[in-house]
């Protein structure tokens, strides 16, 4: 049993990093608006649907689908909160708003950084290792 708990401590801290249905965005523009999307191991966000909403509107301003490098293109014909949702057809995506408009370029938003995924990552063990001492102390309760 023991041996179980240092490989699985071993494959948790040597193993490859993964990060499940995560996307990473750029936004970038003055009067165009560019998002990149990639996936979290850097690959581009390739040929994925995506759909651009005007502030305040159900019905999208454009619908397309991200070029090769993962890149999605509009202008704004107006100011305020953009939405922009890409998503593929296996559970990956994102849902953004940003602020936008003809006068004003967007806030550039950089890819998020890795200090979120290392603080889910360490949040979920935390829980998993949480969990089986719970049931330890159940097991010992019942001997």
């Amino acid at each position: 049993m023991k041996n179980a708990w240092v490989l699985l401590l071993l494959w948790t801290a040597f193993g490859a990093p993964v990060a499940a249905h995560e996307v990473i965005h750029h936004i970038s523009g003055s009067e165009a608006v560019t998002i990149t999307l990639t996936y979290a191991d850097g690959s581009p966000f390739s040929y994925e649907s995506y759909e651009v909403y005007r502030p305040g509107e159900e019905t999208p301003f454009q619908v397309g689908r991200t070029d090769r490098l993962g890149r999605i293109a509009f202008i704004p014909d107006g100011s305020g909160e953009w939405r922009v949702r890409a998503f593929s057809e296996d559970g990956h995506g994102v849902d953004l708003t940003f602020p936008a408009g003809p006068s004003s370029a967007p806030a550039a938003a950089g890819p998020r950084s890795g200090t979120d995924r290392l603080s889910r990552i360490l949040f979920g063990i935390g829980i998993i290792l949480g969990l089986f001492g719970i049931l330890a102390l159940f097991r010992r309760r019942n001997r």
